[in-house]
């Protein structure tokens, strides 16, 4: 079978090139031939303030850098390319209403495969202006569309049409696989890991203000934060300073590279998600690929991807004393080994191969 991605791919960083590049690579070692119709620019600066778009590497499957989302002419050369490929399958990575223009152009003029969409979210995390007229539009060609969780799925049914809700298709996250195959612990202190791409929604400050409170529980207590931050990082060191932080927190306020993950993960005992507002995330299939359990606020889908009690905990949203008292019970009930071992049972049904064959089957 003949597969086209279009969106982002290596080497544009972010958790949506590095989902599809994974997806790529199940294709590729199923026997199908795929070709990524990627950007050749993401986006304009303007809406990007997180620094530099690319971190390098390259894709697994041939890439054609074609596609520049506020440039109409580069529609045409991105249809032209697809349509030359002549797909059986178009798979399209969706995550904002900013590139509905181009993806609902694109999908009406490609002639040959059936196109589905690949959901990441419906609602987007920040405020768009006709974000649910621009996904109606993105959608309506498509032929199918699957989603991640299981809160997408009812967001896609409240807010396009029925007959758009018809075409979903339940799918999931699947876990990553390591960066590096040892994944032993080797941190001296009990250490916790904020870990991505830092914006408002994700709750860095709830955890900066639960951060006193562990502490008086747990004196040596260790905090590391790591990954670019999209707008204001004096905010996040204004906090760490004013709430007596300096001696507990270590910052690494940069897009994190493969090669630094494996260290992060093994230098912490669980990974911390106190988001606002979520779909569901690949921070915990990353964690998860580690054996880290994970610690999150119970909104939208993350719900889904944590088994309560032993896989990790959920805590009430916006609520820093909650968010402390999960991590003293995770540290007093020793709950790391047994909760390593039962991540270890779950990565087999979470896995590449079992979406892939959700798109293939569609």
């Amino acid at each position: 079978m003949k597969i086209a991605l279009l969106g982002p791919a290596p080497p544009f960083k972010g958790g949506i090139a590095l989902f599809a590049e994974h997806l790529a690579q199940e294709f590729l070692r199923l026997g199908h031939e795929v070709m990524f119709f990627n950007f050749k620019k993401q986006y304009p600066e303007l809406i990007f303030p997180g620094g530099k778009q690319e971190e390098g590497g390259e894709p697994s499957a041939e890439s054609l850098r074609l596609l520049t989302p506020w440039l109409p002419h580069s529609f045409e050369r991105t249809i032209r390319a697809i349509n030359s490929f002549v797909p059986d399958l178009v798979i399209v990575s969706w995550w904002l209403p900013f590139f509905a223009p181009a993806y609902g152009y694109i999908l009406r003029r490609i002639k040959k495969g059936k196109k589905l969409i690949l959901a990441h979210n419906i609602i987007p995390h920040e405020s768009w202006p006709l974000s649910k007229s621009l996904l109606r539009f993105a959608f309506e060609p498509a032929d199918g569309i699957v989603v991640l969780s299981k809160a997408c799925m009812k967001d896609l049914k409240r807010v396009v049409s029925y007959k758009l809700a018809l075409k979903a298709h339940q799918g999931f996250h699947p876990l990553y696989s390591t960066f590096g195959e040892d994944i032993s612990k080797t941190n001296v202190h009990p250490t916790l890991l904020f870990f991505g791409m830092i914006k408002p929604y994700k709750g860095l400050d709830i955890l900066l203000n639960a951060m006193p409170l562990i502490r008086q529980e747990i004196p040596d207590i260790r905090l590391i934060i790591a990954g670019s931050v999209y707008k204001d990082q004096a905010l996040y060191e204004e906090m760490i300073e004013d709430l007596g932080l300096a001696d507990a927190v270590e910052t690494r306020f940069h897009y994190v590279k493969n090669e630094e993950v494996q260290e992060l993960f093994r230098k912490s005992d669980v990974c911390i998600l106190p988001y606002k507002t979520a779909t569901q995330s690949g921070v915990i299939a990353t964690s998860y690929s580690y054996d880290t359990p994970v610690i999150a606020s119970d909104v939208g889908g993350l719900g889904e991807y944590i088994k309560e009690g032993k896989t990790g905990f959920l805590v009430e949203p916006d609520s820093a004393p909650a968010l402390a008292q999960a991590v003293i019970d995770f540290y007093h009930d020793q709950h790391l080994l047994l909760m390593q071992k039962n991540i270890a049972k779950i990565k087999e049904d979470q896995s590449w191969n079992n979406l892939a064959n959700i798109f293939l089957e569609i």
